[in-house]
């Protein structure tokens, strides 16, 4: 008999297959990405900072999960000896385990808060709330009470975390008490699968990415046929049948075009638990730019590097990169002249959330929004289009499909995703040439972005 734990519950009710995988060939399970690394990091440190809504509290696990048994009987010990408050408290009886994050006895009754790292409560959530519950009741322990916590994403950062602040806690217990009586169910039809010893035959489908990922995509992709899987990329679009060029709305896009033309591009962190006043939780937080500037058509038909004018910045950590990020761009993006971006919901988002944190910016801020333009459309619009581009309007399909001799391949970081680690990495790196060495390959890769567009727009 295998020892279901709450996140296998939700794998096999979410696919069985997946269970049996991950019991049985564990060693066919996706690479863990820098991207998923950061996710499971991220949820470690919230869950960390939840503790402190409930202080004084006792570690059950010890920082050792593995050792179950041990857990198990420790946290009936301190349950015993008078403790209110475990963390990582540890119930199970060989069939059924789970780590209860917080629990707590106030006035004689115990009660459970379930941590999340996201802004709301999902539904496969309340599910992890319900096996938690079940679990716990089982083992003999009474819950007059399980909470959900979740990040606030309106709170503001003001001098020192408020823990109070930071959370939301959501009372689930009327939600989940009517899931009880189905969990003995599931749990035993999740044993016979297992003990079956074959891998069930189950199609590829939604459930496969939503609402997260599965960690055995690939093996499944590889080895089964499928069902299709619904695309939201949202830079997706439907491929045409051949090549499109259609000049006149090419030209159409550039004659709006006023020189100088500034190619711009932002880089941003967006961290769980805010690392700066006047930010919240998740919020993007601009640390870098770069910016091409081509100061008339002339000087654009020549294409020298040495009279397009580059200009760039880069936050040093741990100070706030925002006041010398905008105060950099504002002195560098003239006050006339087109604003070159690719997506400009982005950048204008930022720029926009700059001005209401440091208003003193609004007005010259508000100014330079009316200058941008988004050089993403005319992809968008299927204006131009190549088979190369596979369907995609993203940055990086459309330069290798336009541009030959860039390319991001040769470069240590690749895609925004890895800007952003690298320089929150920045905030506890104390090795200079470390430190030296990441910055030198975040200038590298925003630099190339936009002269990626400058190299696009001559393509039009």
């Amino acid at each position: 008999m295998k020892t279901i734990s709450k996140s296998s519950f939700i794998r096999g009710t979410k696919c069985p297959k997946s269970l049996w995988l991950h019991f049985f060939q564990p060693e066919e399970r996706d690479e863990i990405s820098e991207g998923q690394q950061n996710i499971f990091d991220t949820g470690h440190d919230v869950g960390t900072w939840a503790q402190k809504l409930f202080p004084g509290g006792i570690d059950a696990s010890r920082g050792e999960h593995e050792k179950v048994s041990e857990a198990i009987e420790y946290t009936q010990e301190l349950i015993k000896n008078g403790q209110t408050v475990i963390y990582e408290a540890a119930f199970g009886d060989g069939e059924t385990l789970c780590y209860m994050d917080i629990l707590v006895k106030e006035n004689g009754e115990w009660r459970a808060y379930e941590v999340k790292a996201s802004t709301g409560i999902k539904d496969y959530h309340k599910m992890d709330a319900a096996f938690q519950y079940y679990v716990i009741t089982q083992s003999g322990l009474a819950l007059a009470d399980i909470f959900l916590v979740h990040i606030n994403n309106q709170y503001v950062r003001h001098g020192e975390i408020d823990v109070q602040q930071l959370f939301t806690i959501v009372p689930v217990t009327d939600t989940i008490l009517p899931m009880q009586d189905s969990i003995p169910d599931q749990l035993i039809s999740l044993q016979e699968m297992l003990d079956a010893g074959i891998v069930p035959n189950i199609e590829m489908g939604y459930r496969c990415t939503h609402p997260y990922n599965c960690d055995f995509i690939d093996f499944c992709t590889t080895h089964h046929t499928f069902d299709p899987i619904p695309d939201t990329h949202t830079s997706s679009i439907e491929h045409p049948a051949s090549s499109i060029r259609n000049q006149d709305e090419l030209n159409k896009f550039k004659d709006e075009l006023n020189y100088p033309l500034y190619f711009m591009d932002f880089e941003t962190i967006f961290p769980a638990i805010p690392l700066h006043d006047e930010s919240r939780p998740y919020q993007q937080i601009p640390f870098q730019y770069s910016l091409h500037i081509i100061k008339n058509s002339e000087v654009a038909k020549r294409r020298n590097s040495e009279i397009i004018q580059h200009h760039y910045f880069l936050g040093s950590p741990s100070a706030d990169p925002r006041p010398a990020f905008i105060e950099s761009l504002l002195r560098h993006v003239g006050s006339s002249g087109s604003i070159i971006v690719w997506n400009k919901t982005f950048e204008m988002s930022r720029l926009r959330e700059i001005a209401r944190d440091f208003p003193v910016y609004q007005d010259r801020i508000e100014e330079l929004l009316e200058r941008v333009v988004d050089l993403m459309v005319p992809f968008r619009k299927k204006h131009l289009y190549t088979a190369e581009m596979n369907g995609s309007y993203s940055l990086k399909a459309v330069l290798p499909a336009l541009v030959s001799d860039l390319s991001y391949s040769d470069l240590e970081i690749q895609e925004g995703g890895s800007a952003s680690l690298t320089y929150e990495s920045l905030y506890f790196d104390n090795d200079p040439e470390s430190v030296a060495k990441k910055r030198e390959d975040l200038l590298k890769y925003c630099e190339l972005d936009t002269l990626s567009m400058v190299r696009i727009l001559e393509r039009l």
